[in-house]
């Protein structure tokens, strides 16, 4: 069995032997390309795509003036603005700190000048304003997807001396190309561990989970290599995208499976179905791209131990924005978007009660008050695996466009809570029908103090007339709930 294991081991490391010198983290600079909603734009001449620290740079005006964002550059202070749809960012040169709509943020590089150009950071404002960005790193091509971002009519495309920066790789939204940062090259069953060759830069999740008794390994970010090698697999209709691995002669497991979960992020997954709650050990060779889960351990070995609890059915926390005497946003026709947000959430907890593999737990479940930390507090208090607050947008009556300004966003603070976040969205989205505002990032309570994957969802905006005569139909609030019970168990993997 030994030896067995160590040929699949090396099976295993020999693809990565070929790629050490090819990975995502190549240099970026001297050519390439700009795809902006499938069709590639003309570069000003004299421009070429360069890398500074990971981050392509191109012109801003060449998005600018495909999609209407309007930009104002302030020489005397040396400050960015970017507007769109009411929403304002401002940076300055030389500093990593950010304001969007008052709140301050980091950023991942700081704005710099050179000569007349001023170079922003494109993931910071992609995540501010929806636009989708990816980076194909094999041909040095950006591809931005900004048409659900809508933006104005006449903007201001003057901002000709600005560029901005963008960030790679970036996991897109949408249905657009994902952006794949590593691979699954193979993966084998031997001496009771899982071992998973990957190459480029990928961290792995693990959850365990009962009912029936399962280890989850994710990998984000990531596909399976067309010349996946996975020993004898079974076969399916998506080739090598899913399949079983070989687990003859070990009784304890009943099942190894493998596949794309997911596309937009690019996720694999693989799971160890158990005949008992199992303790494993994760390890991975940084070196050597091997990640390796390992079932011979007990309870009682030193290091990161999992599945050792036997925890039972996940459990997701539940939280209806606002309410008692904060009514939150209030629409046009003077209704209150706490009212909005608990009914969706009630009947979401419905459905899901309903499923016998879900625990599930709300922060109110009538018009009561509480605090933001209350909420964290019942969420680390239940130990959850998820968080998910509902709320409804508005805009302020000074903004002069403030009835215009319609769809729905999805906000996450902390990079684990990202697939969470996309996967929520894209399920939000089919159940408003509403214009697609894109997986933000921001500074918000609830999702940056839990310790959770945690987002906090914008249904659509109390403010435009046809978001607020959609939101307010029961129709409308089980379709909503609906999609939010398919989320969370896609995420689950139930």
């Amino acid at each position: 069995m030994r030896k067995t294991g160590l040929r699949l081991l090396l099976l295993l490391l020999l693809p990565l032997l070929f790629l050490s010198f090819t990975g995502p983290g190549a240099s970026a600079a001297g050519s390439g390309k700009i795809v902006l909603d499938n069709k590639e734009l003309v570069l000003p001449q004299g421009v070429v795509l360069e890398s500074t620290n990971g981050s392509v740079m191109i012109p801003i005006r060449v998005v600018v003036e495909n999609l209407g964002f309007e930009v104002q550059w302030e020489q005397k202070t040396r400050k960015v603005i970017v507007r769109q749809d009411g929403k304002s960012v401002e940076l300055a040169v030389g500093s990593r700190k950010a304001n969007a709509d008052g709140v301050t943020l980091d950023l991942n590089a700081a704005p710099k000048q050179t000569g007349g150009t001023v170079l922003v950071p494109i993931r910071f404002v992609s995540e501010q304003f929806g636009l989708k960005v990816g980076w194909d790193n094999s041909d040095k091509t950006v591809y931005l997807t900004g048409s659900s971002s809508g933006g104005n009519e006449g903007a201001d495309s003057t901002g000709e001396g600005s560029g901005i920066v963008v960030d790679a790789p970036v996991i897109p939204g949408g249905n657009e190309t994902p952006v794949i940062t590593a691979q699954i090259k193979g993966a084998a069953f031997s001496e009771n561990r899982l071992m998973i060759a990957v190459t480029g830069a990928a961290k792995p999740t693990v959850t365990s989970m009962t009912n029936p008794n399962r280890i989850v390994v994710d990998f984000p970010d990531t596909s399976v290599a067309s010349d996946f090698t996975g020993g004898p697999a079974g076969e399916s209709a998506l080739g090598n995208q899913q399949g079983k691995l070989d687990i003859t002669g070990y009784p304890q497991v009943s099942e190894i499976r493998y596949a794309l979960f997911s596309t937009s992020p690019s996720i694999v997954r693989f799971v160890i179905q158990t005949n008992a709650v199992t303790p494993y050990q994760i390890s991975t060779d940084e070196g050597s791209g091997l990640t390796t889960i390992d079932l011979n351990i007990s309870a009682n070995t030193e290091g990161d131990v999992g599945g050792t609890e036997g925890k039972g059915n996940p459990v997701v926390v539940l939280d209806a924005g606002h309410g008692g005497t904060q009514p939150g946003a209030v629409s046009i026709t003077k209704r209150l978007e706490k009212n909005f947000n608990l009914a969706v959430i009630r009947k979401a907890e419905s459905l899901l009660q309903q499923e016998s593999g879900i625990t599930v737990i709300l922060t109110r479940g009538d018009d009561s008050t509480l605090g933001l930390q209350d909420r964290v507090t019942i969420a680390e208090s239940a130990k959850a695996d998820l968080f998910i607050s509902l709320h409804a947008n508005a805009m302020p009556p000074t903004y002069t466009n403030w009835g215009k300004v319609n769809g729905s966003e999805t906000y996450y603070s902390r990079s684990e809570s990202l697939p969470l976040a996309q996967i929520m969205h894209k399920h939000l989205l089919v159940g408003t029908g509403f214009k697609d505002n894109g997986v933000r990032s921001k500074s918000l309570h609830v999702t940056r103090e839990t310790s959770m994957p945690a987002v906090l969802l914008e249904a659509g905006y109390l403010t435009h007339a046809g978001d607020e005569a959609s939101m307010y139909s029961e129709a409308f609030q089980d379709a909503l709930a609906q999609e939010i019970v398919a989320g969370i168990k896609e995420y689950l993997g139930l």
